[in-house]
């Protein structure tokens, strides 16, 4: 079965939720023209990506006016679409990719492996997620996930498609474009991950990573950190480029048919 994927990278000015989904809706307007039966977002691609910022007043619950305008949009454009956003359940915060389809289904993976912050922000997921849809079967994972050898395991000759939702930094300056002395090897990975996945597993991988410029301020520390995010988006493989500015990447590729496949 053929199907056309589209990986959206775009720049998210922070806390501004209206200009973010205002943004998106252009790029999916794109993709919808283009004939995509998939789209995924970026991580936090509504709120955007920093260190300080209180997520609680921005979070959502399925009722939310991100998730409320993404299933809408699905249903109405005939395509699946999966985005990150900050879920909130209870009292408690997560770093999630909601994953919508035409039928009106709402699914909510929570991002497993937090790093750095995160872990003062939010709770981690505890489980992978495995949707079954027409095309295949759809595995997730946000960001740093996709360095952790357990999550792929997971999802190990249990998928057809992988998927990875990201605000996966450059580890630079943005002025100077000095990369920052310990993590600065970090940044060009994204490049590399996802199709290294892909042909461990087998499986295309959709990758859809913010661009843009970061600033994070510390006022403990009375400074501010000057970077931007590594772009790099990519289908399957990686081979389509790395861009850095706002862009819709988009591939087709053939998954088996559901018939011929082997039951679990």
């Amino acid at each position: 079965m053929k199907i056309l994927a589209a990986a959206i990278q775009m720049p998210s000015d922070l806390l501004d939720l209206s200009a973010n989904l205002q943004r998106a809706d252009g790029l999916l307007r794109e993709a919808r023209q283009a004939g995509a039966e998939l789209v995924v977002l970026p991580e936090l691609f509504n709120t955007g990506y920093s260190l300080c910022p209180d997520y609680g007043p921005h979070s959502e619950t399925a009722e939310g006016p991100t998730l409320s305008y993404l299933l809408q949009r699905s249903r109405r454009w005939k395509m699946c679409i999966a985005a990150g956003y900050v879920e909130r359940e209870g009292r408690h915060l997560y770093d999630s990719v909601a994953f919508c389809t035409p039928d009106g289904d709402l699914h909510i993976y929570r991002k497993r492996n937090l790093v750095f912050w995160e872990r003062f922000r939010f709770r981690p997921g505890r489980q992978p997620m495995v949707v079954a849809t027409p095309w295949g079967r759809v595995g997730f994972a946000v960001c740093a996930d996709m360095i952790y050898r357990r999550v792929w395991t997971d999802y190990r000759d249990r998928i057809d498609l992988a998927v990875v939702s990201a605000a996966w930094p450059e580890f630079a300056d943005r002025g100077t474009g000095r990369r920052h002395w310990l993590l600065g090897h970090v940044g060009p990975l994204c490049s590399d991950i996802p199709a290294k996945v892909a042909v461990d597993l087998g499986v295309p991988v959709v990758f859809a990573n913010q661009c843009g410029e970061t600033r994070t301020t510390i006022p403990v520390l009375h400074t501010t950190i000057l970077d931007r995010f590594a772009g790099r988006s990519s289908i399957c493989d990686g081979r389509h480029g790395p861009p850095s500015g706002p862009t819709l990447i988009r591939r087709s590729f053939w998954l088996p048919s559901p018939s011929t496949r082997s039951e679990e």
